[in-house]
C-alpha cells in the first residue's frame, strides 16, 4: 500500500484544481482550456496507467524516464513526449506546493533521440533517499533568489518604461 496519496489521487485533485482555476502554471498563470484538456489526456492516460498506483512521493526521475522511453518505443512523437513530460512536471509542481513530495521527479528528464527506445546506460538513476535532503534554509534561499530576481526584472522594466 502506498504511504501517502497515490499518483491517481493527486492527478484527480490536480485536474480538479485546474478546472476550478485554482492550480497555476510555473509562472503563476491559470491553465488554459486547451492545456487543461492536454493535462487530462496525458495524466489520466499514460501517466495514470503507468504510475497511478504508486505513492506520489515514491515516484523518481527514473520512473518518469522509463515511461518516456517506453512511449518513444511505441512511436509517440517527440512533440507528444515533451508535452507528456511538461504535464508530469506540472502535476509534481502542484504536489510540491502541497508538501506531498520533496522534489519534482520530472525535472531534467532525459528525452530520447529520434529512434532511441532504451534509456542510455551512462548514469545510474539516483534515488531521492541517497540525495541530501533540502532543508528549510535551502527552500528559503531559493525563494529569496526568486524574489530578488523578480524585483530586478520589475525595476528594469520600470526604468525602461520611464526612459521611453
Amino acid at each position: 500500500m502506498p504511504a501517502g496519496p497515490t499518483v491517481h489521487d493527486t492527478i484527480d485533485e490536480f485536474l480538479e484544481a485546474v478546472e476550478e482555476g485554482t492550480a497555476r502554471d510555473r509562472y503563476g498563470r491559470p491553465f488554459t482550456r486547451e492545456t487543461a484538456r492536454d493535462l487530462g489526456w496525458y495524466l489520466r492516460g499514460h501517466v495514470g496507467e503507468s504510475l497511478g498506483a504508486m505513492s506520489v512521493d515514491d515516484v523518481r526521475r527514473r520512473d518518469v524516464e522509463a515511461l518516456v522511453y517506453e512511449l518513444a518505443g511505441t512511436g509517440l512523437s517527440h512533440r507528444r513526449l515533451r508535452a507528456l513530460t511538461k504535464s508530469v512536471r506540472a502535476l509534481f509542481d502542484y504536489a510540491d506546493e502541497r508538501g506531498l513530495v520533496r522534489t519534482n521527479p520530472a525535472e531534467r528528464v532525459a528525452m530520447p533521440e529520434e529512434g532511441e527506445h532504451q534509456q542510455p546506460p551512462g548514469r545510474p538513476p539516483r534515488r531521492l533517499d541517497s540525495a541530501p535532503d533540502r532543508s528549510l534554509a535551502d527552500h528559503a534561499i531559493s525563494l529569496a533568489l526568486r524574489v530578488a530576481t523578480l524585483g530586478f526584472v520589475l525595476t528594469a522594466l520600470i526604468y525602461l518604461g520611464e526612459s521611453l
